[in-house]
C-alpha cells in the first residue's frame, strides 16, 4: 500500500469516527419505527439549529434516586382513570383544529385543571390562517431563587377523519392526570402542563407557545412531549418505548433512562434511543432552542389518522406504564415533595331552614396541623360557591352569606386549605330546606265593645304563623294613633295591648300581623264605641240638682237628712 492509500485510508476513518456520532444522534436508530409528522404539513416550518440550548445555566444531570413521594405519585396512575379521560374526549368525535368539536375539548381540559386548583389559562394563537387555543395550568415552584420551567404536553386536536383515541388524545390525557396527581404535591421548581391545538396542521399552536416563551425570556429546561403512547398489542410492543432527543437534550435522554431504571416495578419498560424526528410539539422548542424529548410508542398504531383511531385500539396498561415514567422522570426533574399537612374538616354552622330570597350567614372554622393560615370554600348545594376566601388564622371563625331564590333541600358543606394550597376534607354537611314563606293569619282581636273616654282598656291580639315564625303586630286605634309594631310574639300566643280614647265615638280597630321575615297578613278589624263622656255626665248632674234645689229649697233639707249629713 503507498504513501497515497494510507492517508486516504487515515483521513475516511478520521471522517467516519468523526461524523457517526453527529448522524446517530440526529437520525432514528436503525429499525425503530418513523413516527408519523402531522397530517396536514409535510416539512418543519422553521430551521433554528436544534442541537444549542437556550437555558441560562448548565443542568446538573445526576442518577435518579428512588423517592417515596415519586412512589406515592405512580401508585395513583391507574387504567381507570385514563379509560374515563379517554372517553371523555374522544366522545366529542373528531377533533380538527377550530371545530366546534376542537372548543369543546379545549374547553374541558380547562375545567380539569381548575378542578385541580390549578392556575389555569387559555394561551390563544393565530398562526397559518388558523385561530385557536392552547390549554395552560401551572404549579410554581417553592424555590423562589429558580426561574426554571419544565413542561409536559401533547395535543388535543385531531384529523378530521377520527377521534384520535391515540393520536394524540392518549398523550392529552397524560398530561391531564400528570396535572390531577401533581396537583397534591409541591415542587422546587416550575411546572407547566399544556395540550396544545394546530399539531396537524404543522404544529401551530406550539410554535407560537414556544416563540412566545422564548421571546418573554422563559428559562424553560426542559419539555416532555407525549404523542402517540397507548399503541401496543403485543408483549413486546407493551415492554418497550421509544424516546426521541436531539444532541442538546441528550442529557434527559440519560436522565429519563435512570429514572426507568430506578422505578422499573412501576414501568416495566426497555427504553430506545430514536435520535431526532421534527414530526411533533417537542420540535416547536427546539426550534426555540429549548431542550425537550419526545416519548412515542414502540410498534406505530395502523389506526393514526383513520377514523378507527378508537378506544377499541387502545391498550391502557401500556399508556399507564409509559405515563409513570413520563411522571416520574419531570417530578425527579423539578424536586417533588410532600405538601403540607392538610387543614382538618372545617366546622359548619348556620341554619337549617328558611325560606326564598332571605339572606343567611353561616360560620366556618378549621385548625390547621401546621399553624398555617387558611382559606375557605362553601358549597351551597345549588350548583354555586363562595370560592376560595380568607386567609385566616388557624381556628379562626369566618362567615359567609348565602341567599337561595329557589325552594328546595340544599346540602351545604365546607373544605379548607392552608396557604400551600394543600387542602382538607370536606366538612359534615348541613341539610338545608328553604321554602316559599307564608304569611300570617289575620290576627283576632278581643275586648270590650264599648267604654268611657278617658278610660284605658285592653285589647288582646292572636296570629298564627303556618311557618311557625314569630309574629309582629300592628295596630291602628282609629283616633290616628298606632301601636307600632310590637313583638316579636310566638305563632299562635296573644299579645295584650291597651289603649285610651279621650273623646266620645265610634272607633274601627285595624291590626295585622308579620312573621320575621317581614311578610305581612291581611288587616283585621273591631269596633268600639265610646258613648258617654265622665266629665260631660258631672256637669249635667251638678246643674240638675241646682236647678232642682232652686226650685224646691225644702227639700235639700230632707235629701240631708236621708243621707245622714
Amino acid at each position: 500500500m503507498n504513501m497515497k492509500k494510507v492517508v486516504c485510508v487515515i483521513i475516511c476513518i478520521a471522517i467516519t469516527t468523526t461524523l457517526i456520532p453527529i448522524l446517530g444522534s440526529a437520525t432514528t436508530t436503525q429499525g425503530l419505527p418513523t413516527p408519523p409528522g402531522p397530517a396536514y404539513a409535510s416539512a418543519p416550518r422553521y430551521t433554528i439549529p436544534q442541537d444549542t440550548a437556550t437555558s441560562t445555566h448548565q443542568v446538573d444531570v445526576t442518577a435518579a434516586t428512588m423517592s417515596d413521594v415519586v412512589v406515592s405519585m405512580l401508585e395513583q396512575v391507574d387504567t381507570t382513570t385514563f379509560i374515563s379521560y379517554e372517553q371523555n374526549l374522544t366522545s366529542n368525535g373528531p377533533r380538527p383544529t377550530g371545530s366546534a368539536s376542537c372548543i369543546a375539548a379545549a374547553a374541558y381540559i380547562y375545567s380539569q385543571f381548575q378542578n385541580f386548583s390549578l392556575s389555569t389559562r387559555y394561551a390563544h394563537w393565530n398562526n397559518g390562517g388558523y385561530s385557536s387555543d392552547n390549554v395552560e395550568a401551572t404549579i410554581n415552584g417553592t424555590n423562589e431563587s429558580s426561574d426554571d420551567i419544565y413542561i409536559i404536553c401533547g395535543h388535543y386536536d385531531t384529523v378530521s377523519a377520527g377521534p384520535g383515541a391515540d393520536d394524540d388524545t392518549s398523550g392529552t390525557v397524560a398530561v391531564i392526570m400528570a396535572a390531577l396527581i401533581m396537583s397534591q404535591y409541591q415542587f422546587e421548581h416550575t411546572i407547566k402542563f399544556v395540550t396544545f391545538s394546530g399539531e396537524e396542521q404543522g404544529l401551530l399552536g406550539s410554535a407560537v407557545y414556544a416563540q412566545q416563551a422564548k421571546q418573554a425570556g422563559w428559562d424553560i429546561i426542559g419539555v416532555l412531549n407525549c404523542d402517540m403512547i397507548s399503541y401496543a398489542v403485543t408483549t413486546t410492543d407493551g415492554s418497550n418505548l421509544i424516546v426521541y432527543e436531539n444532541t442538546a437534550s441528550e442529557w434527559m435522554y440519560t436522565f429519563t433512562n435512570n429514572v426507568n431504571t430506578e422505578y422499573i416495578d412501576f414501568t416495566h419498560l426497555t427504553l430506545h434511543h430514536g435520535g431526532s424526528i421534527w414530526g411533533s410539539d417537542h420540535n416547536s422548542f427546539w426550534d426555540q432552542g429549548y431542550d425537550a424529548l419526545f416519548y412515542f410508542e414502540y410498534t406505530e398504531t395502523p389506526y393514526y389518522h383513520t377514523s378507527q383511531d378508537t378506544m377499541a385500539h387502545i391498550n391502557a396498561s401500556y399508556a399507564v406504564k409509559n405515563m409513570c415514567l413520563i411522571f416520574a422522570t419531570l417530578a425527579e426533574l423539578t424536586g417533588a415533595s410532600l405538601k403540607s399537612n392538610p387543614p382538618a374538616a372545617p366546622s359548619l354552622t348556620g341554619p337549617t331552614s328558611g325560606v326564598i330570597n332571605v339572606p343567611y350567614s353561616y360560620s366556618v372554622s378549621a385548625t390547621d396541623p401546621d399553624g398555617d393560615n387558611v382559606f375557605y370554600f362553601i358549597d351551597w348545594g345549588d350548583g354555586t360557591n363562595s370560592g376560595w376566601f380568607g386567609p385566616y388564622s388557624s381556628g379562626q371563625t369566618a362567615s359567609a352569606q348565602k341567599t337561595w331564590s329557589a325552594a328546595g333541600t340544599y346540602t351545604v358543606r365546607a373544605k379548607a386549605k392552608d396557604i400551600n394550597g394543600v387542602v382538607g376534607p370536606w366538612s359534615t354537611p348541613l341539610v338545608v330546606i328553604i321554602l316559599v314563606d307564608r304569611p300570617p293569619g289575620a290576627p283576632t282581636i278581643t275586648g270590650p265593645e264599648k267604654g268611657k273616654p278617658g278610660t284605658p282598656y285592653l285589647f288582646t291580639f292572636t296570629s298564627s304563623d303556618p311557618d311557625e315564625d314569630p309574629v309582629y303586630y300592628f295596630i291602628e286605634w282609629g283616633d290616628n294613633t298606632t301601636s307600632g309594631w310590637v313583638g316579636p310574639y310566638t305563632s299562635g300566643s296573644s299579645a295584650a295591648i291597651s289603649h285610651m280614647w279621650n273623646t266620645k265615638g265610634t272607633f274601627t280597630i285595624r291590626a295585622k300581623a308579620k312573621d320575621i321575615l317581614n311578610v305581612e297578613s291581611d288587616w283585621s278589624t273591631f269596633q268600639v264605641k265610646m258613648p258617654n263622656s265622665l266629665v260631660y255626665e258631672h256637669s249635667t248632674l251638678l246643674a240638675f240638682l241646682e236647678q232642682f234645689f232652686t226650685r224646691h229649697p225644702n227639700a235639700f233639707p230632707v235629701l240631708q237628712q236621708l243621707l245622714g249629713l
